[in-house]
This record gives C-alpha cells, sequence and structure tokens, in this order.
C-alpha cells in the first residue's frame, strides 16, 4: 500500500531504528527484505551493525551521530552514514578511509543538519576527500498538521530544499538519492517527482 502511493521510482526506506520502534528491528527487516525493500534507517552504528550481521543487505542509512573514530566499522559493514554539519563531515574525511554518506539538511526544524541556505558549507562537503555523497534529505516535521500555519510551514520547507538541491545541480554535482517524505509526507504531499526515497517509519507498523 506505502510502495503504491509513491510516484514511479521512488522505493521505500524502512525506518527500522530504536528496534523497529519496540516491533523487532531484525525479523521485521528480513520480513520487509523479503518483500523487495532494499533500504532501511537506524539510528545509530551499533543498529546498523545487527542488521547487517543477520544478513540484512542493501543500504542501511545511519540517521545519528557516528563518531569519526568509528568509520572503519562504517565502512567495514558497508553502512551510509548521514552527515548533519560541515565539522562533522571534515573529520569523517580526515579518517582517510572510502565512505558514503547523505547530508542532511535543516530546513526549518532546527534540532540538527546542514542550515539548507548555507550553499557553501552544502558544496564545500562535496569536495571533501574520501567522501561519497549518496543523498540529500531533510525532515518535514509537521506534515501530518491539519493546521493551515503547519501546512504553510511544511511549505515552505520543501521549497528550501528543492532550491538547496537545484543549487547542488547548479553546480554541475549529482545529490545522489533524494529523499524528503516520511511516513505523514507519503499520504499528505503530492507525489515528488524525482525522489529516490520515502521514509516510511510509524506508518509501517
Amino acid at each position: 500500500v506505502l510502495q503504491n502511493a509513491l510516484p514511479a521510482g521512488c522505493r521505500l526506506m524502512a525506518v527500522v531504528k530504536a528496534d523497529a520502534y519496540g516491533h523487532g528491528a531484525v525479523p521485521l527487516s528480513m520480513a520487509l527484505q523479503r518483500e523487495g525493500v532494499d533500504a532501511f534507517a537506524v539510528a545509530c552504528l551499533s543498529e546498523g551493525i545487527a542488521l547487517r550481521r543477520r544478513g540484512v543487505r542493501g543500504t542501511i542509512l545511519i540517521l545519528g551521530y557516528t563518531p569519526p573514530e568509528e568509520v572503519p566499522l562504517l565502512q567495514h559493514f558497508r553502512l551510509q552514514q548521514a552527515v548533519a554539519d560541515l565539522s562533522h563531515g571534515e573529520a569523517l574525511s580526515a579518517q582517510r578511509i572510502p565512505l558514503r554518506v547523505h547530508l542532511a539538511l535543516d530546513t526549518g526544524m532546527q534540532r540538527l543538519g546542514i542550515p539548507a541556505e548555507d550553499k557553501e558549507a552544502l558544496l564545500t562537503l562535496f569536495h571533501l576527500p574520501h567522501l561519497q555523497v549518496e543523498g540529500v534529505f531533510s525532515h518535514l516535521c509537521t506534515a501530518d498538521s491539519p493546521i493551515p500555519r503547519d501546512a504553510a510551514f511544511a511549505r515552505r520547507q520543501l521549497a528550501l530544499f528543492e532550491d538547496a538541491v537545484q543549487c547542488i545541480r547548479n553546480a554541475g554535482l549529482n545529490p545522489g538519492a533524494v529523499h524528503l517524505q516520511a511516513s505523514a509526507g507519503i499520504w499528505t504531499l503530492p507525489p515528488r517527482p524525482g525522489s529516490a526515497y520515502a521514509r516510511a517509519g510509524i506508518a509501517l507498523y
């Protein structure tokens, strides 16, 4: 049902952090994998390692912070890491180990992420050695609200995100897998052509 709600070319990224919200990350991920899901998001390094050790394949994205000294484990278990600020990206790159990353953009939530308006930091991250940017994403924090001002805020977030992605493309760079919609956004936003993933969490359960 969730996959059918998405536009062509957009796939589910199953958010299985916090032991799949208490439902069991390993059995749930294995069941989803049998149904064709090939991308998963977790909160931390240990969660990603646990999935790999139990045979979960495909993309596993760590949404939370991973210390730079753990980069060898990220590479060994073929995990992709979210980068939420320039200093974290620089510290990861300084380990001199090839690493696949997704850039987390702050489009107004002001909790974590590279400010979407900070184009200089954004483009700098693309040019850091040893980091391969595999995707760019953000989170619409009011997409599930029926209040008009919250809907307006989500539209502003969307505009900031799309402007940042276009800036990347205008610089001749590939933003990789673009993903913005979480569970609420799958239902409330019009289809987002060009999105690689929709991060379904609570809707799965």
